[in-house]
């Protein structure tokens, strides 16, 4: 679980530190800390990071400004500079740059060892790094070894995640359009960051972590409305990041009624992310209590079953399709998903109702059945269901 930066200036207010400006980015999240002495090594900060500054190397107000504009270039999460012989005070210029910019700015007096703060920063970042490791950790062992519960369930009590608590597990998957392949590992990484900073301001019951190149969010003692409304900012916040050639998937498992069950929910997490890329309903937060029939379908283990059903109710059309270039089985779904509306189908697939009229009597012929019929309706539907999770 990631560290914010209102949480490391609590830590060290005891060091007679004072926030000057930026204080709208106090929720910032920190990584890391880092020695900026100029402008020329603030290149070597990296985002969210808080930078340190004594002003060893700054040669004038001017320079400090410069030095304050890379620092947020470069996405740091705030600022600490000592007050003393090198910066008498802070120019009024760059405690508005920091304000306008949300900045984080603060000062410390010159008989307070910079090292102190430094220190105090990395230990409760490095707590919060081995925090989220173990968590992460024990959530994998939950999933894979449920029934090894020593693995996880006192990892996951020593940070206060409750056995008894109800768990939801969430899967985001991102991939390339045009291969079909998850993004690369530094996309995946600011996407990961984008998701943390968002959670950590939500509450502490979540964490965050990356399994086979997809991201799983754990929510524990969360109603399933207020974990669909956490993942919508989720997706309104990554999709700022994506490019029109990424498509991202967001699936919500079901309710685990305590820790010893989240591995089913990651599997119906799982289950909705396969059905989801295979309709290609992407951008969309999609919950497994809302899938409805394939619900039941999903759970049929046996693929022998669903090829036999699908066999028997859709192989011949499908063959009539290969074998002569038609489209009946694109009309027969439509016309099954738009309620047996002929006008409502014409108009999706650019037909004259009088053509589509003519394909259902042939797909009747084909299909030896009538089309008029719920039940037979009803058999078709459950077929193409089943061909979507196939």
């Amino acid at each position: 679980m990631a560290v914010n930066l209102r949480e490391l200036y609590e830590s060290v207010k005891k060091f007679d530190i004072e926030l000057l400006a930026g204080s709208e980015g106090l929720d910032n999240i920190v990584r890391w800390v880092h020695m900026v002495e100029n402008v020329g090594l603030s290149v070597f900060l990296e985002s969210q990071q808080v930078a340190f500054t004594t002003g060893i190397g700054i040669n004038g107000d001017k320079e400090l400004l410069e030095l304050v504009i890379h620092t947020h270039a470069n996405n740091a999460s705030g600022m600490i500079i000592n007050i003393g012989p090198y910066i008498k005070s802070i120019p009024h210029d760059v405690i508005e740059f920091c304000n306008a910019n949300n900045l984080p700015l603060f000062q410390v007096p010159w008989r307070i060892h910079m090292a102190e703060i430094m220190r105090e920063f990395t230990y409760k970042i490095t707590v919060a790094d081995r925090m989220n490791m173990e968590l992460s950790n024990a959530a994998k062992n939950a999933i894979f070894f449920h029934d090894q519960e020593s693995l996880y369930v006192p990892h996951f009590e020593r940070h206060t995640f409750k056995a008894c608590w109800p768990y939801h597990l969430v899967v985001i998957e991102i991939i390339e359009t045009n291969n079909k392949t998850i993004i690369r590992s530094k996309k995946r990484q600011k996407i990961l960051e984008c998701i943390e900073n968002y959670a950590i301001d939500i509450n502490k019951r979540i964490f965050t972590f990356e399994l086979d190149k997809r991201f799983v969010i754990i929510f524990a003692k969360y109603s399933i409305e207020k974990i669909e409304e956490i993942v919508g900012g989720i997706k309104n916040k990554c999709e700022i990041l994506l490019s029109e050639k990424e498509e991202m998937y967001l699936c919500i498992g079901y309710s685990a009624k305590n820790i010893r069950c989240i591995g089913k929910s990651y599997q119906k997490a799982i289950s909705v992310l396969k059905l989801q890329k295979k309709r290609g309903n992407h951008n969309e937060v999609t919950s497994y209590r809302d899938l409805g029939l394939y619900k039941l379908l999903l759970s049929i283990e046996d693929n022998e079953i669903i090829k036999e059903y699908h066999e028997e109710n859709l192989e011949a059309l499908i063959k009539f399709d290969d074998l002569n270039g038609t489209d009946y089985v694109n009309v027969l779904r439509s016309y099954l998903e738009f309620n047996s509306s002929v006008k409502e189908v014409a108009s999706k697939l650019f037909y004259h109702r009088n053509t589509i009229n003519y394909k259902l009597k042939k797909i009747e012929e084909i299909l030896q059945c009538n089309l008029s019929e719920l039940n037979i309706k009803l058999k078709l539907t459950v077929a193409f269901m089943l061909l979507d999770i196939k």
